[in-house]
Parts: structure tokens; C-alpha cells; sequence
């Protein structure tokens, strides 16, 4: 089974891009911070933390492009990926989370909403 669940922020603003097919496939990617709260605290009183890029396809990906933007709290499930290539005769390796499912944990009133001309509005 590969399930991976995780709480934690973006921490940026998501970018979005549509295949060409039609009708166009939406497609989100971001980074996505996640404190490590069994560990021990720094001097400024932060956790460790674990960086994911993340991805998400097609109604989710249309969701984090209305709704997602830099800090905003989330609760995604997925599973993990592996994406090792080879690059000027070096392997690379790298993982990325393909997001299946999310949650808000943001109150309703703080979450954005985005127009379609992409202004912001608070969900209120």
C-alpha cells in the first residue's frame, strides 16, 4: 500500500498549468512544509521541518488553484512517487507527493476564494 498523509502549508503559491487535451487537464504543483513536532525546537522556538513538492491533477488541482495559496494550512493524502532519471550520466532521484485528496484547516472565513480574472476575495 502507498498512502501518505500530511498537515502542513504551502510554501508558495501554487503553479498551475492545462494540457492541451479537451477539455484541458488542470495541473497544480507547490512546495508543502511539514514540522517534524517530535523533534526538538531551535533557538528561535521552531520544529524541525520536511519540504515535499507536491502535485495534483485534474478537479483536485482546480481546487488548489481557487483555494491554495502561500501559508495556507492543508491536510493532503496521496501516495508517493519516485522520480529517478539519469542526467548527464548521473542518476537523479527525487520523490514528489501526488495529492488524491485535501483538507482545509484553515477557518472558511480565511481561506481565498479566486475569480476568474484571478483577484482574491475572502471566503466570508
Amino acid at each position: 500500500m502507498n498512502k501518505i498523509i500530511l498537515s502542513g502549508r504551502l510554501t508558495e503559491d501554487p503553479k498551475i498549468m492545462y494540457g492541451s487535451g479537451s477539455p484541458p487537464l488542470a495541473h497544480a504543483v507547490f512546495n508543502f512544509a511539514v514540522p517534524d513536532m517530535a523533534g526538538k525546537k531551535d533557538q528561535q522556538g521552531n520544529y524541525p521541518t520536511d519540504f515535499f513538492r507536491c502535485t495534483a491533477w485534474g478537479n483536485t488541482a482546480s481546487t488548489v488553484e481557487r483555494h491554495c495559496c502561500k501559508g495556507i494550512r492543508l491536510l493532503i493524502a496521496g501516495k508517493l512517487k519516485n522520480n529517478n532519471y539519469e542526467k548527464n550520466g548521473r542518476k537523479i532521484y527525487s520523490n514528489e507527493i501526488v495529492i488524491e485528496s485535501l483538507e482545509f484547516l484553515e477557518p472558511k472565513n480565511m481561506i481565498p476564494v479566486r475569480k476568474e480574472n484571478g483577484n482574491d476575495q475572502n471566503n466570508a
